[in-house]
């Protein structure tokens, strides 16, 4: 089966690059152990989700990084934007084909539960992951809750291009799944066809998606298992 590499290289392990990840942004131990608080039940519960939250997270810090942007902004954010999925029917969550009107409604749910399960812990983190799922033709959630804060109007505007951020990386990971809410059941892992949907789906950031592809931060190479 084709599968992507570049920011997740088969050769290490995913463990791996998250440790060196937690090291290289010095996240102390407490935090760490925090953000694991709230994946380990994602993790038990559907490991390919999880391991796409991992994966995210190391895209959105590459992003961050060619941006000039906060690296553990994106890296919390990404880490913690799908934990909400914890909350949703396993059946739905490891489901990849016979996708229904009805799946994508329970889907739905988890940017809220997701805000919910990390506010008081991660704000932050909590404002950006609303954003995630912002940005597409089929937007959700309809309404945000208030700010958690009164941030500064720079931290305003910061929220949602952290969320920008992360819906990019986290469309680009979820197009090398296999999965027929995309539009077909395994073509999208071939990389050409990821970048022409990336291009299709983000009309607004084509000159982004364009550059990140030219940098080698996305790219169209896959390998075989």
């Amino acid at each position: 089966m084709s599968k992507f590499v570049n920011y997740l290289d088969p050769a290490i392990p995913l463990k791996t690059r998250l440790q060196k990840k937690f090291e290289e942004l010095r996240i102390s131990k407490l935090q760490r152990s925090r953000i694991n608080t709230f994946t380990r039940v994602l993790k038990l519960k559907d490991r390919p989700t999880y391991e796409h939250s991992v994966r995210v997270a190391l895209l959105s810090c590459k992003i961050a990084e060619f941006m000039h942007l906060d690296q553990k902004a994106s890296f919390y954010a990404g880490m913690l934007h799908d934990v909400g999925k914890s909350q949703t029917n396993p059946t739905t969550l490891k489901k990849t084909s016979g996708w229904t009107s009805e799946d994508s409604t329970e889907i739905m749910n988890h940017v809220m539960d997701g805000y919910r399960l990390i506010r008081g812990e991660f704000d932050f983190s909590a404002e950006i992951i609303l954003w995630h799922h912002r940005f597409q033709a089929n937007t959700y959630p309809a309404e945000s809750p208030p700010l958690l804060h009164e941030y500064c109007c720079g931290t305003r505007v910061m929220i949602p291009f952290f969320g920008r951020v992360l819906a990019l990386a986290d469309q680009f990971d979820a197009l090398h799944r296999v999965n027929d809410k995309f539009g077909t059941n395994g073509e999208l892992s071939i990389g050409k066809t990821v970048k022409q949907r990336m291009f299709e789906h983000n009309i607004d950031q084509r000159v982004l998606v364009k550059e990140l592809f030219d940098s080698g931060i996305f790219t169209t190479d896959t390998w075989d298992d």
